[in-house]
């Protein structure tokens, strides 16, 4: 059966598309390999914009944009080899690597530089939470909150309240981490479970719920939603929770 016009050219348009951001990649590939990065970064920008679905064209841009990053990174160091940035960059490498001892020491060495670096505290602060070094992380959380209040920041500080089982506090800055990032699953994990500690069973439930409707593989929730409902004797409904949380954890 013959296309009508407006069907033909409903399905060439595809076509004509996937050509273009072909066409498009060809180029940042020649850019690439003349070494031209800004041609090249100029080219996938334009491309993602018109192809925002392409993958073959946001690698490029990935890649372009890496290495303008990589670049810009190695003009920071000639420029200010013992800046504060320069301290941050290392750390987070090192942190990337898991070497977290000396990732502290060089966020350590950025705020000595510049006390008030807020990536710098908030790094050296989420480090000394993952040890559990809370006493030390609260003072940084608050320095951070204080330059700027962020996601980060309440999120360390209902955490740390809530291993030092102030959960009056956890549950304020549990409370205002998910404001900031409502998309944000172990916000309202925390959340959940604060309240829960706190008797406020009900609440707690309800914020666990929303915890793993945003993040259904957070074992974690799971297993505190399991805990909540054994709180209230719901036995039926913890031990699916719980069975729930063993298998997330088994599939890991």
């Amino acid at each position: 059966m013959a296309l009508s016009a407006g069907a033909q050219t409903r399905t060439a348009a595809p076509n004509a598309a996937q050509a273009d951001a072909r066409a498009q990649v060809a180029a940042i590939r020649g850019y690439v390999a003349s070494g031209e990065w800004q041609s090249a970064y100029r080219t996938a920008s334009r491309a993602a914009r018109q192809h925002p679905g392409d993958v073959d064209v946001l690698y490029y841009l990935g890649l372009v944009t890496r290495q303008l990053a990589a670049e810009e990174f190695q003009r920071l160091g000639k420029v200010a080899p013992d800046s504060a940035r320069i301290h941050q960059l290392t750390a987070e490498m090192l942190e990337a690597q898991e070497r977290r001892a000396d990732a502290e020491k060089e966020y350590a060495a950025a705020l000595t530089l510049e006390p008030d670096l807020l990536e710098g505290l908030l790094g050296l602060a989420r480090l000394q939470r993952i040890r559990l070094a809370c006493d030390e992380a609260l003072a940084l959380y608050k320095r951070a909150e204080s330059i700027r209040p962020t996601f980060d920041g309440a999120y360390g500080l209902g955490v740390c309240h809530s291993y030092l089982q102030n959960d009056q506090l956890a549950v304020k800055q549990f409370e205002l981490a998910v404001q900031r990032t409502p998309s944000a699953a172990v916000a309202w994990a925390g959340l959940g479970t604060s309240l829960v500690k706190l008797g406020r069973t009900a609440e707690g439930i309800a914020k666990l719920q929303r915890a793993i409707a945003l993040a259904p593989d957070m074992d974690e929730a799971h297993y505190m939603l399991g805990m909540a409902y054994q709180t209230i004797g719901d036995t039926a409904r913890a031990q699916q929770a719980f069975k729930k949380a063993e298998q997330l954890r088994g599939a890991r």
